[in-house]
């Protein structure tokens, strides 16, 4: 009699489970994919990264049997000519080893969990929720990161978002009928000469070097996600005070970015969100770096390392804005520590020693954006 309750017992734990499993089951397979994520983050909510514990943790080696680099990376290009494209200079077969040696490391967080990206729910979402990306050539970077991410979904469109100036460049992807992902070259974010945020037809004014600096505003209103950077090509200069010091031009720097801030929160609609990119440095004599480093090797403030050690500071004026802000439509979006751990990944050592090679640790970045709008 005891061995059948016993045995009774046991086929009742049993049966239970695999109800128990079957109902799990069910409950993951029946949800679309995008709900299927948001109960991922629901179980493990406490341990998603954030950008700040996302840069706690280290660059791991980890080489893939994949001689196509872009394979490897996941990239479906749309073909066109990009200056830091390493793997496609083909008559420098040096660059095409260094370029898979780049690869063949991947970002580790150690103090959190990253969902897993899935580019076709992405390119989805995009498509009813754009992206904008505004700045300056490093911000290009992670723009033509995602659009070779996402390349097999998406096809390049005639510029749309260029306020009806035929001049201003936008850089845009989509179908035939929406843009999902477009970039606009703005060096500062506003005029230099009176810091007025400028439209379409608007005189670009003064630069401090070669590069663009569009007019932006006009598109905000057509995008949910906007990512904005400006920092390197701010520098010391006699236009920020007559001493030419660092400390006129953080002054002048902390005064622009408040303006492109209150303008921001002036004009954004409730549903949308800017992530302020934090700046990533360069490394002097970048050819010494074949692998990441353990910690990040900070600039050392010398002539030629074109103020770079100024980055962070950048970094804090608009941590405070948006702290003392208090809007949940801003976000910083902080890749800087972790990306200033691959002197070793720059375009071209010891000739262009800031921007870093696609593929690369900007395809990291792109992996947070992911995690960032799906944990949501």
């Amino acid at each position: 009699m005891g061995i059948t309750i016993q045995q009774n017992k046991l086929k009742y734990v049993y049966i239970t489970s695999i109800v128990g499993c079957l109902l799990l089951w069910f409950t993951i397979y029946e949800y679309p994919a995008d709900q299927k994520a948001d109960l991922v983050t629901d179980i493990e909510e406490d341990r998603l990264c954030t950008p700040t514990t996302y840069n706690i943790g280290q660059w791991i080696y980890d080489p893939s049997p994949f001689t196509n680099i872009a394979q490897k990376a996941g990239y479906n290009c749309i073909k066109k000519k990009f200056a830091h494209r390493c793997f496609r200079r083909l008559s420098e077969p040096d660059e095409i080893v260094r370029s898979k040696q780049i690869l063949d490391y991947r970002w580790q967080p150690s103090q959190c969990h990253l969902l897993e990206m899935n580019t076709d729910l992405l390119a989805d979402h995009f498509l009813q929720r754009p992206i904008l990306f505004i700045g300056d050539s490093i911000t290009q970077l992670q723009f033509e990161s995602l659009s070779c991410l996402l390349g097999h979904r998406y096809q390049k469109r005639q510029a749309t978002m260029n306020g009806g100036n035929p001049r201003l460049r936008v850089s845009e992807i989509g179908n035939e009928n929406s843009t999902a992902l477009a970039y606009i070259r703005s060096d500062y974010l506003l005029r230099l000469d009176d810091f007025k945020i400028m439209e379409p037809f608007d005189s670009n004014g003064a630069q401090l070097g070669s590069g663009e600096n569009y007019p932006w505003v006009h598109a905000i209103p057509e995008f949910k996600y906007i990512v904005i950077n400006t920092g390197p090509h701010w520098h010391v200069n006699e236009r920020w005070g007559p001493n030419r010091s660092e400390q006129e031009l953080l002054s002048a720097y902390e005064k622009a970015m408040t303006i492109v801030y209150q303008y921001l929160k002036d004009h954004l609609q409730s549903d949308q969100t800017v992530w302020v990119r934090t700046t990533p440095h360069g490394h002097a004599k970048c050819s010494q770096y074949t692998s990441p480093q353990p910690s990040p090797v900070a600039p050392s403030g010398k002539l030629g390392e074109y103020d770079w050690h100024l980055f962070k500071e950048f970094d804090l004026i608009w941590k405070k804005l948006i702290a003392k802000g208090n809007d949940i439509r801003f976000q910083q979006f902080d890749i800087a520590e972790m990306s200033n751990m691959r002197g070793d990944a720059h375009s071209r050592p010891d000739k262009d020693c800031l921007h870093t090679c696609l593929p690369g640790p900007v395809d990291d970045w792109n992996r947070l954006l992911y995690h960032e709008i799906m944990k949501k």
